[in-house]
């Protein structure tokens, strides 16, 4: 038996504008969520047809500032790295207690890393969680991948305060969005004492500490 091809990014396209056309879209299912973070009425956006891919920053590598702090002293952006990969901060600011960004210190994407790459990505996602639980008031930590802005690998890592249910789920990340931004030092701070649990579990090192090895 013959498989169907799939379906061109075009073909998706015009198949779900038809659908749109015959029934609707699907009423928003999440307002009824307590983690939802807004009241009123929600008006869907048209569906805008498939377009060129916009390209991503750092593509190839080149004016990546990611690589850049790989390569560098770390700056002011990596609180924490190995031979393999690197914790760092985000440059804008955060209301969450914990958000970081988990990356490999190669540029390559998601599917690029290499066997034993991906093998201590996934060690440093376990052993990352554990000193995020150990160090801050959180119950767990969240990875998130979307990687549609840089090229350069980067797994987010949110983490929200124990017991507030109102910013557990999806929805977190747009809470760090609407919440009043922590002082800049004191979302370091906590990195730091994160990062210095993370050298105890994981090895590696703190760029930012004298010497650089803690």
């Amino acid at each position: 038996m013959s498989r169907p091809t799939p379906q061109s990014a075009q073909e998706w396209y015009a198949a779900t504008r038809a659908r749109i056309a015959a029934t609707g879209y699907r009423p928003a299912p999440w307002t009824d969520r307590p983690s939802w973070p807004f009241d009123g009425d929600l008006v869907q956006r048209e569906l805008d047809p498939p377009g060129g891919e916009r390209p991503r920053g750092g593509a190839g590598g080149t004016d990546c500032f990611i690589c850049e702090a790989a390569t560098g002293d770390g700056g002011d952006y990596v609180v924490w790295r190995d031979d393999v990969a690197m914790l760092g901060q985000p440059r804008d600011d955060v209301a969450l207690p914990f958000v970081a960004f988990l990356m490999p210190r190669r540029h390559s994407d998601l599917s690029d890393l290499t066997p034993s790459e991906a093998a201590r990505m996934g060690e440093l996602m376990v052993l990352l969680e554990r000193a995020v639980t150990d160090v801050l008031d959180v119950p767990r930590a969240q990875l998130i991948r979307w990687g549609d802005g840089e090229e350069h690998l980067h797994w987010w890592v949110l983490a929200r305060p124990s017991g507030m249910d109102q910013l557990r789920g999806a929805f977190t990340p747009l809470w760090d969005d609407l919440l009043p931004p922590r002082p800049r030092a004191e979302s370091r701070g906590d990195l730091e004492a994160v990062a210095r649990r993370l050298v105890e579990l994981a090895g590696g090192e703190l760029p930012w500490s004298s010497g650089g090895r803690d």
